[in-house]
């Protein structure tokens, strides 16, 4: 054999080795997750397989034209003539799934012959609704649109507002743009992981993140004229076991969450397109409403979050509950950023009583909006009739 074949011989070896390295990281890459995720799903005890998560109970689905021309997709449940309206606001990369639970709670309830109606829709960019129809959007944009939703399919009779992260926030903005709308129809607010103010100085990983992707990938769609990113939307379709493992280390407090609510989460998160992850994130961290909270007072509140909540840290929620004054604020152990769907039963029992005080206070004909200020109490919860059959832990969860 001649020197030059022996060369060559050594040649077609040796990128017969890379080429095979190559294959079996590739195959690596994406069998290992995909085994893992898997394997993940197979071994978890998910109390929640069975649950139609996107066949949930509702009387209508329709689509609102908000003032910008953006579909907006709304679902109700309960009777269009309800005597009390539950709107349900969502969060950041999230939609109206995200309360599938108190959906279902609130469509099954019975409050003292008082009937009750949930009002939900996906927020623009997210879910089922259309995008914005700019690059960088305001809490101020969001505001509108629950008012344009409000004005479609609930335009009369008394309201309770419940908001997720974001979706709290909106409804502190709603409440100083339409003063006059809020005073008058607003009995109750219930805010989930939420907000008033100073996001934009949280130091954990996912805000500093999201601090990195309003300074480097905003200035890219703002200056290239009608870039839109598909093809990272593309990768993240494509990503999906990935995406899952991700979001079951990230997304939840408990150790082992239920498969079907990873799965429910990422599919939520996943849809959101790149376009309105970062067009919301100036929002978000310029998020000031601390003004607004006195409008506030006097109105029943319940305000939740999750003790490892690295978006909107506990200590916002407490600041958040101090202000409304006579709120009803609950700590949630091993509960992350949504803890209405970590702990469905306990989160969806703290929002039935704080219905019920609604209700008793309109049926007392209290004008709500004007009351004084309440001080915090403890209330006796034995006369309620309990919302559970969700509930995977037990023990008692609620911080006083």
């Amino acid at each position: 054999m001649s020197e030059q074949q022996a060369r060559r011989r050594r040649g077609f070896a040796i990128a017969g080795g890379v080429t095979g390295g190559v294959a079996l990281g590739a195959a690596l890459a994406w069998g290992v997750p995909r085994y893992l995720a898997r394997r993940t799903k197979a071994a978890s005890s998910d109390p929640y397989a069975h649950e139609p998560f996107e066949l949930p109970p509702q009387r209508s689905v329709l689509t609102v034209e908000s003032r910008d021309g953006v579909p907006i997709h709304v679902e109700t449940a309960g009777p269009e003539d309800a005597d009390v309206t539950v709107v349900f606001v969502h969060g950041y990369m999230q939609d109206m799934a995200t309360f599938y639970f108190q959906r279902k709670a609130v469509a099954e309830a019975n409050r003292g012959g008082v009937s009750l109606r949930a009002v939900l829709y996906d927020q623009p960019g997210h879910g089922r609704s259309g995008p914005l129809p700019r690059t960088e959007y305001g809490i101020e944009d969001l505001a509108e649109v629950l008012h344009d939703v409000l004005a479609a399919v609930a335009p009369s009779g008394p309201l309770i507002l419940v908001g997720h992260s974001m979706g709290g926030m909106t409804i502190q903005v709603f409440a100083r743009l339409y003063e006059a709308d809020f005073r008058e129809r607003v009995k109750g607010v219930a805010f989930f992981s939420s907000s008033a103010a100073g996001l934009d100085t949280v130091e954990t990983k996912p805000m500093r993140a999201l601090r990195r992707l309003r300074r480097t990938v905003l200035p890219m769609l703002q200056q290239v004229a009608g870039w839109t990113p598909d093809l990272i939307d593309r990768s993240r379709l494509l990503a999906g076991d990935i995406g899952w493992l991700l979001t079951r280390k990230a997304a939840f407090g408990h150790v082992d969450p239920p498969a079907s609510l990873v799965t429910l989460v990422e599919r939520m998160n996943r849809r959101t397109s790149m376009q309105s992850i970062v067009g919301y994130a100036r929002a978000i961290l310029d998020h000031d409403e601390t003004a607004t909270l006195p409008l506030f007072e006097g109105l029943p509140a319940l305000v939740v979050v999750g003790d490892e909540d690295l978006l909107t840290p506990p200590e916002h929620s407490r600041r958040l509950a101090a202000a409304l004054g006579g709120s009803r604020f609950a700590l949630i152990a091993e509960a992350a950023h949504s803890p209405q769907l970590e702990y469905p039963g306990e989160i969806s029992q703290l929002l039935l009583e704080m219905i019920d005080k609604v209700v008793a206070e309109i049926g007392k004909g209290s004008a709500v909006s004007g009351a004084p200020k309440a001080a915090p109490q403890e209330r006796d919860t034995s006369r309620y009739r309990r919302w559970s059959p969700f509930s995977r832990h037990h023990g008692h969860r609620l911080e006083p």
